[in-house]
């Protein structure tokens, strides 16, 4: 007599197989014609499997927009079962596009999944928008640590968008005081983020304390300042065209590329061999600090590395950019 799949036994085999809904569905429709599951085995029934979250979440509406809210974070994780809920093993990440807005609980170790508490497909990436967010989401009562690009994190700090003269939140930097981008290491610190000077618009919405820069972003912004340094009759700037063949002239030029990417260029041994002598020296610091810093990993001496690549820039005529700048001035508040 052969043995029918139970309940338990068909959701094991649909997740270790990795199947999608319309496989898993096919799966289990053959496994029932062919009479091999146990009486009451739901075809469907991944379908099922949100309802038990239902509970702790809520739509709010605002002014025509509507934001789907988790109101109930400690029950949300009890029901998740992951670990023993607490605040500082948490911490709050952002994100904004054109589309949508949402915050998502991370784990400090990654060593359990994130946690969806907030989605809009109607918000856009605005103050007001930021501030609904974090008041429904009651964040002055958890008072996680935040991450996001930096484009987020200066709307929570009620800076001005643009391109401003003190785009940092952290200090009076002149992005616009080119001559001494690579020479003044003591930019004035900012003592308050008071509306109407250097370039604050709005009450800040969080503690400038609780922001954590982001490594990933500051890493493509790097990327970008070398491949705009780069003249398109370089060999190594011909090179990049002919790997990414796929890309648009105006993305290039303008050293769009995604983590993926740099990745790729950072493990080509040949990518090194088209490059100048000042180019390839850049680029080696750059690997350097990409591998000893903004990774995994923090080297002990990783404040020698990023004064080479900094000096390296330098010496390439790259801009000294935002993201630059929060290396050059600002290496000691990352997030280990």
């Amino acid at each position: 007599m052969v043995r029918k799949f139970t309940q338990a036994e068909l959701n094991d085999l649909i997740r270790d197989l990795g199947l999608a809904k319309d496989g898993a569905e096919y799966l289990a429709s053959t496994l029932k014609s062919r009479n091999m599951l146990e009486k009451g085995t739901n075809v469907s029934y991944y379908r099922t499997r949100n309802d038990s979250f239902k509970r702790f979440f809520e739509e709010k509406e605002f002014d025509d927009e509507k934001l789907v809210i988790c109101k109930n974070v400690e029950g949300l994780m009890g029901e998740i079962k992951t670990n023993i809920y607490k605040t500082n093993e948490r911490r709050l990440s952002i994100d904004s596009s054109k589309r949508s807005l949402k915050a998502v609980l991370l784990h400090n170790t990654n060593k359990y999944a994130s946690i969806p508490i907030a989605h809009s497909t109607t918000m856009h990436e605005t103050y007001e928008s930021m501030k609904i967010l974090l008041d429904s989401i009651k964040y002055d009562e958890y008072k996680w640590m935040i991450c996001g690009d930096l484009k987020v994190l200066g709307m929570l700090m009620g800076q001005q968008s643009g391109f401003t003269k003190y785009l940092c939140f952290k200090c009076l930097w002149d992005c616009r005081d080119r001559k001494n981008h690579y020479t003044d290491h003591k930019w004035p610190e900012r003592n308050s983020l008071e509306i109407g000077n250097h370039n604050v618009i709005n009450s800040p919405l969080v503690d400038p304390k609780k922001v954590l820069l982001p490594p990933l972003h500051i890493k493509l912004g790097i990327m970008k300042q070398f491949v705009k340094a780069l003249n398109e009759s370089d060999e190594c700037y011909k090179y990049l065209e002919s790997k990414f063949s796929y890309k648009s002239d105006a993305k290039l030029k303008e050293g769009i590329f995604d983590g993926p990417e740099i990745r790729k260029m950072l493990k080509d041994d040949n990518f090194p061999t088209k490059m100048t002598v000042i180019q390839k020296a850049a680029w080696d610091s750059f690997k350097n600090v990409v591998e000893n810093f903004l990774g995994n990993r923090r080297s002990d001496d990783y404040k020698i590395l990023i004064s080479k690549m900094i000096k390296n820039f330098g010496e390439m005529k790259c801009n000294m950019s935002y993201k630059l700048h929060f290396l050059h001035n600002h290496s000691d508040e990352f997030p280990y």
